[in-house]
């Protein structure tokens, strides 16, 4: 990615991550307030259109609409990968990797307390990530960071008052995975990412989209 399209990117993303379902993104309008050229800007919101973001009309790209069939969708990407992933990867995580993992979830636990819903989404999907990142299959990551980026859209649509449980949680897989208990690891995290899609889903039902 060119550094323009690269920095248009980081820019559109967190202004889409904001916005409501359906607000219009033009070419002509984005590359003007943020001081860009038109190609690179058009070339951020095709990308951003591939990862489902946005959706391309006449007028420009819209950002797509957050209903329960598709956050259905979301999360049954999201449990696909990750059931796959982790008992493939669990016990090739070094030390290493435990010290990275512990940083994201030291951030994810600082989010708690500054009660900054946007950095405790970040470190979550961050943390994750770097779990299938560890696999090593370049495409399946990329894939995933798409629907980490479509789950964080449609968290931003709930009122969500994040707690300390994921982080423990977190917490929790990686002490098992120092002590090398792989199987408890596995299911904790299944356990995890079941229950954080459930309140996901839970959500979008209460407040009736």
């Amino acid at each position: 990615m060119g550094a323009l399209k690269e920095k248009a990117y980081d820019q559109l993303l967190k202004q889409i991550m904001k916005a409501p379902g359906g607000t219009v993104f033009s070419v002509r309008k984005s590359a003007e307030e943020l001081g860009i050229s038109y190609t690179p800007v058009r070339e951020a919101l095709l990308k951003l259109q591939n990862e489902g973001l946005l959706e391309q009309q006449y007028a420009g790209f819209t950002v797509v609409e957050m209903n329960e069939k598709r956050i259905k969708e979301i999360c049954q990407c999201r449990e696909c990968v990750e059931d796959y992933v982790l008992p493939l990867v669990v016990n090739k995580i070094d030390e290493d990797d435990i010290r990275y993992l512990r940083a994201f979830n030291s951030k994810q636990e600082e989010a708690v307390t500054e009660n900054n819903s946007v950095k405790f989404e970040e470190m979550d999907a961050q943390f994750h990530i770097y779990l299938i990142d560890t696999f090593g299959n370049s495409q399946l990551t990329e894939f995933y960071r798409s629907v980490r980026k479509q789950y964080r859209v449609g968290k931003n649509r709930l009122e969500v008052v994040h707690s300390m449980l994921p982080v423990n949680e977190h917490k929790e897989f990686l002490e098992f995975i120092e002590h090398k208990e792989f199987d408890k690891a596995v299911n904790l995290m299944k356990r995890h990412t079941k229950a954080a899609v459930e309140r996901m889903k839970d959500g979008y039902v209460q407040i009736g989209i």
